[in-house]
C-alpha cells in the first residue's frame, strides 16, 4: 500500500470540491472513451454542441463529473514542489464524501497502451518495453499498488463503484446505463443514449481523431500519420500477448499475484470479456518498433 496525506494545496481542490462525481483511473485505461460517451450524452440530452468542459454545461443540470488520475499523477511526479502541494490528490473530504467511480483495465494492457503514450505521443522517453514493464515508478509493480491502495481506501463504500474496460467492451450498453444510474441520472434519455454509444464508439472516435474533428488536444492523435500515436490505438482485450516475449509475461504475471482479487485479474483467470479478431496488420508485433529506442531519456 501506498500511504501518503489526502492534501491538495493547487487550484485543482476548488474543481474536486465543486464535483458531484470523480473517476479515478491509471491512465490509458478507457478513460477518453468512458469521458466522451459521458460528455456526448451529457450534451446531447440537453442540445448542446459537444464538449468536455464542465464551465460550459454550467446550469445545464448536467453531473459535474472530475476525472482524474490522482495518486497514480501523484507517484509519477517527480517535482518536489508538485509533491508537496499534493497536485492531482483528491483532497481528504473529497475522497470521503463524494461518489468515486473507479476505471480499471488489465495492468498488462495498460503498460503496453502506456509505453505508446510515452513515446509515440509525446516523444518523452528512450526506453524500451521490457524496461518500462520494470520501472519503479510507471511498471507494473507500480500499477498494482497503485490499485490495491484505492481499493482498501474505497472498497467497501456505498458510493463506490468499479468498471472494467473489459466489461465496457463486452457489455457497453450494460455498463455504460450503470455508470449514468450511478452518476445520478434517473431516467435515461434514449434517444441521447443511443447517439452517444454510436458518437463514442471505438470506430467513430478513431475517424474523428484521425480528422482532427476533436477541438480539444487531448483528443488528439499524436501524428494522424502513425497509428500508434492515436488515444483510440487498437482497443484490444489481451493484445499485451502481440507485444511481450514469455519472460516479460512471467514478470507481469508475478505481479497480478499481489493484486487485490475483486479487480478479477490474477494470471490465471480467464478474459473478462471475448476475444477479438485483430487483422493480420494489427497482431504484427513489429520487433523493431518495440524494441528500439525512442527519443529523449526515461527518467
Amino acid at each position: 500500500m501506498i500511504e501518503v496525506k489526502r492534501r491538495n494545496w493547487t487550484s485543482q481542490a476548488r474543481l474536486y470540491s465543486q464535483s458531484d462525481a470523480i473517476v479515478v483511473s491509471v491512465p490509458k485505461s478507457g478513460r477518453t472513451w468512458l469521458r466522451v460517451f459521458l460528455y456526448s450524452y451529457f450534451c446531447r440530452s440537453v442540445n448542446r454542441e459537444f464538449t468536455i468542459s464542465n464551465r460550459k454545461l454550467a446550469g445545464t443540470g448536467a453531473p459535474k463529473v472530475m476525472f482524474t488520475h490522482d495518486l497514480c499523477s501523484y507517484v509519477r511526479n517527480r517535482k518536489l514542489k508538485f509533491r508537496l502541494l499534493g497536485k492531482n490528490l483528491i483532497p481528504s473530504r473529497v475522497s470521503r464524501t463524494k461518489p468515486i467511480l473507479l476505471l480499471v483495465r488489465d495492468p498488462r494492457d495498460v503498460i503496453v497502451s502506456y509505453f505508446f503514450q510515452m513515446t509515440r505521443r509525446g516523444n518523452q522517453y528512450r526506453v524500451d518495453l521490457p524496461e518500462m514493464i520494470r520501472h519503479p515508478r510507471f511498471g507494473v509493480n507500480s500499477i498494482v499498488e497503485i490499485l490495491n491502495t484505492w481499493m482498501a481506501e474505497w472498497g467497501t463504500r456505498k458510493d463506490f463503484k468499479v468498471i472494467r474496460y473489459e466489461d465496457c467492451r463486452s457489455h457497453t450498453e450494460a455498463v455504460f446505463r450503470d455508470v449514468l444510474l450511478f452518476l445520478g441520472i434517473g431516467e435515461i434519455d434514449e434517444a441521447s443514449f443511443h447517439h452517444s454509444l454510436q458518437f463514442s464508439s471505438f470506430e467513430n472516435m478513431k475517424k474523428m481523431e484521425s480528422a482532427r474533428q476533436f477541438k480539444n488536444k487531448i483528443l488528439s492523435a499524436g501524428n494522424v500519420e502513425d497509428p500508434d500515436s492515436y488515444k483510440t490505438r487498437r482497443g484490444i482485450v489481451g493484445g499485451f500477448k502481440d507485444y511481450l516475449g514469455p519472460a516479460d509475461i512471467r514478470y507481469m504475471n508475478d505481479a497480478l499475484t499481489r493484486l487485490d482479487q475483486r479487480f478479477g485479474y490474477g494470471p490465471e483467470a480467464k478474459d473478462r470479456a471475448s476475444m477479438q479478431n485483430p487483422s493480420s496488420e494489427e497482431t504484427d508485433m513489429r520487433p523493431e518498433i518495440i524494441r528500439q529506442k525512442i527519443k529523449v531519456g526515461m527518467p
